[in-house]
């Protein structure tokens, strides 16, 4: 339960700092594929070498982890975006 809410209180944030930007909002949904596929690849990764169930656990927490950060990072260096121009190369 306490990482659904943290799923949705990470996507709102990469929602508002997107928004900042003059960008979609839709920019949440790469927090929470990132968040999500982070955690299934570090559980994944924790079967392959073998661990036990709550060592896996913490592999997929840490993975989730990089892939959070990860996706914040993307959002935070996208550029401003000017509402005036749809042209990309402008």
């Amino acid at each position: 339960m306490l990482e659904i809410l943290g799923i949705i209180a990470f996507a709102r944030l990469l929602s508002r700092t997107a928004s900042e930007k003059g960008r979609s909002k839709g920019w949440a949904a790469l927090g929470v594929v990132f968040w999500l596929g982070g955690e299934l690849m570090g559980f994944i990764i924790g079967t392959i070498l073998g661990l036990e169930s709550f060592a896996q656990y913490g592999v997929a927490l840490l993975t989730a982890g990089a892939g959070v950060m990860v996706a914040y990072l993307v959002v935070k260096a996208l550029p401003p975006q000017s509402s005036g121009s749809l042209d990309p190369a402008a």
